[in-house]
């Protein structure tokens, strides 16, 4: 019984809310003469463009971090007679791999293990196969004290040094790290 007297109520509020408040045309009839002399909104909202500038503010000149060559549309092609001479190379932060060889709480413990790689790393860098540079950082990730080695921007590099690395620290594997490499 409340449910059919609950969707009546709902239907009669839902109806009313739908009518306005006042007629739709004005009290003049509904072939008044419309008003073409002025604005049909309010005064505080008109608008004058004559105040502003036409043309956006343009700095004098634009700085790229795009070479120039390319900035002025110039592409060198491979095997170019006339292409100009490569340029030096520049290091570059990349997405890269090193070789963790210890892991400690105790930063004595990791600086020890560090200087105790650098020693080994010039006596093995005339190995057959090892890389021409390889840095041993101390890098520390909350709670621990991490010692790596190499900064590689490959995975295969990584795991070449990984084959030299395991002869002397047996327990070491590869991670990701931010690298700055050569190129």
């Amino acid at each position: 019984m409340r449910f059919p007297l609950f969707v009546a109520l709902i239907s009669v509020l839902s109806l009313s809310a739908c009518s306005g408040l006042g007629p739709v045309t004005p009290d003049d009839g509904p072939l008044a003469p419309v008003d073409t002399t002025g604005p049909s909104y309010p005064a505080y909202e008109s608008f004058d463009p004559a105040g502003y500038d036409a043309a956006p503010d343009v700095p004098d000149e634009v700085v790229h971090d795009v070479p120039a060559g390319i900035m002025a549309g110039r592409v060198v092609v491979p095997g170019d007679a006339g292409a100009p001479a490569p340029q030096e190379p520049q290091q570059q932060q990349v997405d890269g791999y090193r070789v963790q060889i210890f892991s400690s709480a105790s930063r004595d413990a990791a600086e020890n293990v560090r200087s105790e790689a650098v020693s080994w790393w010039e006596r093995a860098q005339s190995a057959p196969g090892a890389p021409r540079q390889m840095e041993v950082v101390v890098a520390y990730l909350q709670p621990y004290y991490r010692v790596r080695m190499g900064a590689f921007a490959t995975r295969e590099e990584a795991e070449r040094a990984l084959g030299l690395v395991r002869q002397q620290y047996p327990e070491a594997f590869l991670v990701p790290d931010l690298v700055t490499v050569i190129r």
